[in-house]
């Protein structure tokens, strides 16, 4: 989803029954000050502990950060990506983030950069760790927070790495799931046991699955069908 301008329209609160409140004042801009052209935003998380918002900007390659109060986005703190075209991105146990750069989606040129994260203050680890694949897109972690996997859009495949106990990355696979030429693999999400790994493909309409081994190999269990324009899962 892209989200232009601002990071949101509204903050809400959520009262006991799970109605929402507008938070008056927690709407906030981006890397622009909310004025020009929107900077192509792909993704909007909280760090584990809360206190972090986290959003990435594809088309100013910068990632942003605003610290939370009483549930309002404070200040936006801007740093330089690792690597060209920061797209998905999702934090391992150990609260390191773990970011896809789609490098303009060319050929065999998309990464993985790790971040550590304390309030606004954002450093690589790892910078821009190469899938050898196209158009990496959105990224998820294995339960243990061992293994982080990336789907390359491009090239119909997903990409596996290593995520050391300081946050380093390794590339394990650069072909650990292949969806298939043409099929445009987007979003993933796990299992809540965390065995089993799904990926949406927009290009075949599908939803790959997975089960995922201790070594953070993916085996290819099944493919299942979706309807056409499906652009997000989610699992339970």
């Amino acid at each position: 989803m892209e989200i232009l301008k601002s990071i949101h329209r509204l903050s809400f609160s959520i009262a006991p029954d799970g109605k929402l409140s507008p938070i008056a004042g927690s709407t906030q801009p981006l890397s622009n000050g909310g004025i020009g052209a929107a900077p192509a935003t792909a993704e909007v998380a909280f760090t584990p502990d809360g206190v972090t918002l986290v959003v990435t900007e594809k088309t100013t390659n910068l990632i942003d950060t605003f610290q939370i109060v009483n549930g309002v986005a404070i200040g936006t703190v801007t740093h330089p990506s690792s690597g060209m075209t920061p797209f998905g991105f999702a934090f391992n146990r150990r609260g390191f983030l773990i970011v896809s750069e789609a490098n303009g989606g060319q050929a065999g040129l998309s990464s993985l950069s790790s971040y550590s994260v304390n309030g606004d203050d954002v450093e690589v680890i790892s910078p821009s760790v190469g899938t050898t694949q196209t158009a990496a897109c959105w990224v998820v972690v294995s339960k243990n927070g061992k293994v982080a996997y990336t789907t390359n859009a491009g090239s119909g495949t997903i990409s596996s790495y290593r995520v050391g106990s300081d946050g380093s990355l390794t590339l394990l696979d650069p072909t650990a799931g292949v969806t298939g030429a043409g099929s445009s693999p987007i979003d993933m999400a796990f299992s809540n046991n965390g065995k089993y790994l799904y990926a949406l493909s927009a290009g075949a309409n599908t939803i790959s699955i997975f089960r995922a081994q201790a070594n953070g190999s993916l085996a290819s269990i099944d493919t299942a069908s979706v309807p056409v324009g499906a652009v997000s899962l989610a699992t339970r």
